[in-house]
């Protein structure tokens, strides 16, 4: 295998996180074209070489630039992406601007595709490293993590969806996805596209999103390759694992993922059902689920700063950058402060307040308590410092709604 490497800096046009970003080693990239079984990919490495490895896979009408890029420059994800050498993997032909793949050529299965990770990991002589998927990317990060469990130490999966194609699913998408012998995109893709990544209630309340997607989508992407992935997508096959059975422990071993797994998805995403039910297969004491409440499908790019925290409490719960304290303005961090407030206040009363600010509006039981544990756990005046303690230490002892 042949490997050619040049550098590029991160462009902000045209990009669906428009931060401001200064010129340094975070935004500037590295692309790195890789012969694998199933074709050529474009690997992009982003931060510092020589560090721990975090490979991420982007979704469907999305590449590292639009995806990750960005997203690891955002100001909350600097503190991590610091400590980390980050390898982006491109699906074949899905890079900005790629030219159009002929129509002879057969696209990779999903599991084809897993194999390609493979060859990446071996081109790079990555020995392990922690997987970050959205969408596609997910499912097959998952595939890989399966097949090549001692190559993966820990995965963040956003909207993975594990189950199969169904038969209504296909039926109806099957108009939007025909192959197309024109460069060209249709209405019915770009509006299936937008519903996928933001789903209904983010297209009314973020409308700069949905256009910011359909400019990307029109300018960047190159719309047959883009529908050559997609078919790859629906006709997947299920990820066969399942949750281990812990009532009968002589049981025949299930399929199940072996590392440590972060399930995150919004409260409105169109995936939010596929992201339980992926959850529900995995491992219990292996796995979390996080779901944003003010978020619909499109995570990184709605809630950047709430997904960054959650990957930084993950991170730490692997034994990563475990010096980082605590974000001044993270959730975490506001309930601490309004717990002192309340105490300098009102002095040690029995009863601590709730989560006042509206920013972080989700379910309090969901975050910072058992229910099972009733109200007296309000009555004691060091619990919600003993939680806070707790939710950093152990963040994949629980399931959390942000």
């Amino acid at each position: 295998l042949t490997m050619a490497t040049y550098t590029t800096s991160v462009d902000t046009q045209d990009r669906l996180l428009e931060s401001s970003m200064h010129e340094t080693s975070i935004n500037t990239v590295k692309s790195i074209p890789i012969s694998t079984r199933y074709g050529y990919v474009l690997v992009t490495q982003q931060g510092a070489s020589d560090r721990s490895i975090i490979v991420t896979y982007h979704d469907v009408g999305y590449n590292s630039a639009t995806q990750f890029h960005h997203f690891f420059a955002f100001p909350e994800m600097i503190p991590i992406t610091e400590h980390f050498t980050i390898y982006h993997i491109n699906a074949p032909g899905q890079e900005d601007r790629a030219n159009p793949l002929p129509s002879t050529s057969v696209y990779p299965t999903m599991e084809q595709l897993a194999e390609t990770v493979n060859d990446v990991f071996n081109h790079l002589n990555i020995k392990t490293a922690i997987g970050f998927g959205v969408g596609v990317g997910a499912n097959i990060l998952t595939r890989f993590a399966l097949k090549y469990s001692t190559k993966v130490y820990g995965l963040i999966l956003v909207n993975c969806i594990s189950r199969g194609i169904g038969w209504f699913e296909g039926f109806t998408l099957k108009w939007p996805t025909q192959d197309m012998p024109q460069q060209t995109w249709t209405d019915a893709l770009l509006t299936y596209l937008i519903w996928y990544h933001l789903g209904y209630e983010s297209q009314s309340t973020h409308p700069d999103l949905v256009q910011g997607l359909r400019r990307h989508l029109e300018e960047n992407i190159n719309a047959k390759n883009v529908v050559k992935l997609l078919n790859s997508f629906l006709k997947r096959t299920p990820i066969l694992m399942e949750r281990p059975n812990e009532l009968n422990k002589n049981a025949n071993p299930p399929i199940s993922l072996k590392c440590t797994v972060v399930n995150i998805t919004g409260f409105s995403s169109p995936h939010k059902d596929d992201v339980i039910d992926t959850n529900d297969k995995c491992d219990p004491a292996m796995s979390s689920y996080v779901e944003f409440s003010d978020c619909g499908g499109a995570v990184l790019e709605e809630q950047p700063a709430k997904i960054a925290e959650a990957i930084r409490l993950f991170l730490q719960g692997l034994g990563y950058i475990s010096h980082l304290s605590i974000p001044k303005f993270s959730i975490a961090n506001r309930l601490t402060e309004q717990a002192a407030e309340y105490k300098r206040r009102n002095g040690s009363l029995s009863r601590a307040p709730r989560r006042s600010s509206a920013p972080f509006d989700s379910v309090d039981s969901g975050l910072y308590r058992n229910d099972s544990q009733g109200d007296d756990m309000d009555d004691d005046p060091n619990y919600y410092g003993h939680e806070l303690q707790l939710r950093v230490d152990t963040f994949d002892d629980r399931n959390v709604k942000l």
